[in-house]
């Protein structure tokens, strides 16, 4: 889009891929005029390669800045958009209306409620349509946007317009396809899919019962999306049935976000119930980002909260994950600035490598490509792959799981 409109010449923000709707969502129609969406501005931050640089020597045992992190003040002032930048999106936004807007501490995102007719007037060739798919609703524009020529300049990106939430994969469905199902109901109990439970995982990997938590200020966390909640009665639970050979605590200390009151979920069950099992007797919180904006990007909404928090758990552990071809380079080049935040504030962020190996892209050529999974395939976060035991019975053997992906970049 490089017409020129009544406000002058319009160009295309990024590079943004087809903007194709996913397999399973439904069309339902246009947005009504009036109605609300939210949208993140990212704006053009300032230092980005001093902290690139920042990252590299801090996290480097062998440099004489290993460890001397960076709070959050430190880091906005390094960050931080140009007043031009700043000025310049502010006066755009408040001359269409688009006045209800929220910054972070470090002042490079924007998050914006307005109208739909505000939105698609700031954002030309943008339109609104709502899809749906099983309980989920989200908004979307189904073609790309283009901005004031000027402003280009100043803006990575615009979030919530045209990512479609990623469909986590059910857990353990490779078990499935090996043709192993000792998780098969039994006289109207479930019983256990796999017999890797937390004390044949803390004796595999050579943890004794005094290997838990013991300074106050040890801290963790786990971040959940796409409506996964836990229970808190689940996890004292679960703790009751397998925590009896080494120090544990039974609830998780804080949930940052909204916890739905509906069954809980597999995957955030898993996830908090582990990392409070290997991670034992360590103050544990919960990042719950459940959506329930439609046209907000759940994954985008996290890393907002980091940045908008002085203080933080020191690991993070995330298991989910995007197609990388599903994401504009733009969009991946910035949350890789997130991440570097992150690390330069001396957070550890992990994330799951993906359950599809190496992945596939079949294009219409038959000269098809590898499918990488992102942020798996970021330089500054470590990816974790998966294992499995020979017998999943007994402490033999460990293999790498056949579906663990690779967590390298195309």
């Amino acid at each position: 889009m490089g017409a020129v409109g009544q406000d002058g010449v319009l160009a295309p923000l990024h590079s943004q891929p087809a903007c194709s709707v996913p397999p399973g969502w439904t069309h339902a129609g246009r947005v009504s005029p009036g109605h609300d969406v939210q949208l993140t501005f990212a704006l053009r931050q300032r230092g980005v390669g001093h902290l690139a640089q920042l990252v590299e020597a801090i996290s480097d045992p062998r440099s004489p800045q290993y460890g001397r992190y960076l709070p959050l003040e430190q880091l906005r002032d390094l960050v931080q958009p140009s007043t031009a930048t700043l000025m310049t999106v502010l006066k755009w936004l408040q001359g269409h209306g688009g006045e209800r807007c929220q910054s972070v501490a470090t002042l490079d995102f924007l998050e914006c409620r307005m109208p739909t007719r505000t939105a698609e007037s700031l954002l030309p060739g943008a339109e609104l349509h709502r899809y749906v798919k099983g309980q989920v609703s989200v908004v979307r524009s189904p073609h790309p946007y283009a901005v004031p020529e000027e402003l280009a300049e100043h803006l990575d990106f615009v979030g919530g317009l045209h990512r479609f939430p990623a469909e986590r994969k059910v857990v353990g469905r490779a078990w499935a396809q090996r043709g192993a199902e000792p998780g098969r109901q039994r006289g109207g109990r479930a019983g256990f899919h796999l017999g890797v439970t937390p004390a044949v995982l803390r004796k595999r990997y050579n943890m004794t019962a005094g290997d838990v938590g013991l300074l106050p200020n040890n801290s963790q966390a786990c971040a959940q999306f796409l409506e996964q909640y836990f229970h808190q009665a689940d996890v004292a639970e679960f703790m009751q049935l397998f925590g009896s050979s080494f120090a544990h605590r039974s609830q998780v200390d804080q949930v940052v976000g909204h916890q739905g009151k509906g069954k809980a979920g597999l995957e955030a069950s898993l996830d908090v119930e582990y990392i409070m099992s290997t991670g034992a007797n360590i103050s544990t919180w919960v990042f719950s980002n459940a959506g329930r904006h439609e046209s907000q990007e759940p994954f985008l909404a996290w890393l907002l909260l980091l940045s908008n928090m002085s203080s933080l758990p020191w690991v993070h552990s995330v298991s989910y994950g995007d197609d990388e071809d599903s994401l504009s380079r733009a969009y991946m080049e910035r949350v890789n600035v997130e991440f570097m935040k992150a690390a330069a504030r001396g957070l550890t962020i992990l994330f799951a490598s993906g359950d599809d190996g190496a992945g596939c892209r079949k294009v219409p050529s038959g000269n098809h490509t590898f499918r990488p999974s992102f942020p798996a395939s970021s330089p500054y976060v470590t990816t974790v792959g998966g294992t499995s035991f020979k017998n999943p019975f007994l402490v033999t053997a460990e293999v790498t799981d056949y579906i663990s992906g690779g967590g390298f970049s195309n």
